[in-house]
């Protein structure tokens, strides 16, 4: 048990980092969602205090990571190992699923109306947060189920 835990645990820590990662160099490497993070992160910037502006910035890309990268995979690999889950299409589908509705569910956890309307950007970034899921999703099933044996069945010497 305490073994799983440990690997679990590395395999989160991994993929969460790898999306982390990931994440700001593909939004940078595509010129439509670079124009409106900049755009975005600029009106982040120019809200805060002049002496907070790194930590406004640095907030910002720390939320998108949390909320591309590592809630989705969170929730993900608990009901993954909770219903003992081990296709690659529920790690790596269900986590980029969850990533791509991110910005839907931040919107209406704000509490904003215009569900219906959105801008060609967030589609992007709906997109990128997609990939950004399946790259994670993909990381954690390859770590967390290395070795895993089948529900119900028990290694040969341990009978």
């Amino acid at each position: 048990m305490l073994r799983r835990l440990l690997v679990v645990s590395f395999a989160f820590v991994l993929a969460a980092g790898a999306g982390m990662i990931f994440l700001p160099i593909a939004a940078l490497s595509d010129p439509a969602t670079r124009e409106a993070g900049s755009s975005l992160a600029m009106g982040a910037l120019f809200s805060a205090e002049p002496d907070d502006v790194a930590a406004a910035f640095g907030y910002l890309l720390w939320a998108m990571g949390i909320a591309a990268c590592a809630a989705p995979l969170a929730i993900v690999a608990l009901v993954g190992e909770i219903a003992g889950a081990r296709a690659y299409t529920w790690y790596a589908g269900a986590t980029a699923l969850l990533a791509a509705a991110a910005p839907t569910i931040l919107r209406a956890a704000r509490g904003s109306g215009r569900f219906i309307e959105a801008s060609p950007a967030e589609g992007r970034f709906t997109l990128l947060f997609f990939l950004a899921g399946a790259l994670t999703g993909t990381i954690y099933w390859l770590i967390a189920m290395r070795g895993r044996e089948p529900r119900g069945e028990r290694p040969q010497g341990l009978m």
